[in-house]
């Protein structure tokens, strides 16, 4: 339950656009980590979180060569890190006016209409939780047009890359 809490947290907590990665440390395992397993996924959609297969694999071969890297393996169900993920779009709004910061002013009777237009930005959440206390290890929470299917892979894995930069290296065991 709290990883699920802190996983909306992070997601519901994304305010820029462009490729940007937070990430946080919450808590140290008992041991360094030897194994991993990934959890399947879910992308929120206008119908609900589901599960896409396409997302999943692409995840499955970017977390894997980052995992490689931290001499991490596969480690299937009684792995020492269980990483799961989440990925979703928020609308916001670009003004087109840059002298009126954040704030628009449509023609309700201010001096002059401003447009603007909505805009998406997809979040990708990525949680590494301890295998034996189901305790958030990390977190890391990336912000780009992950939207755009021709370039989904390309991005996801630039993401995950970057996100994996800030893993903190004392958990990997080799």
């Amino acid at each position: 339950m709290l990883s699920r809490l802190t996983i909306a947290a992070a997601l519901l907590a994304a305010t820029a656009y462009g490729q940007k990665v937070k990430t946080k440390t919450y808590s140290e395992p008992e041991q360094c980590a030897k194994t991993y397993r990934l959890a399947k996924g879910r992308v929120l959609t206008s119908a609900g979180l589901v599960e896409d297969p396409t997302v999943n694999a692409i995840m499955k071969d970017a977390v894997g060569d980052q995992m490689n890297q931290l001499k991490i393996a596969d480690g299937g169900k009684d792995a020492d890190l269980e990483v799961r993920f989440m990925g979703g779009n928020s609308a916001g709004l670009q003004v087109d006016d840059l002298t009126m910061g954040d704030v628009a002013m449509w023609n309700i009777g201010g001096p002059q209409p401003i447009s603007g237009r909505a805009y998406k930005k997809s979040n990708l959440v990525i949680v590494v939780v301890d295998g034996k206390s189901n305790r958030t290890i990390w977190a890391a929470q990336c912000v780009d047009n992950f939207g755009d299917p021709n370039r989904l892979r390309e991005r996801i894995q630039r993401a995950v890359s970057k996100a994996f930069t800030k893993f903190p290296k004392k958990l990997a065991c080799g």
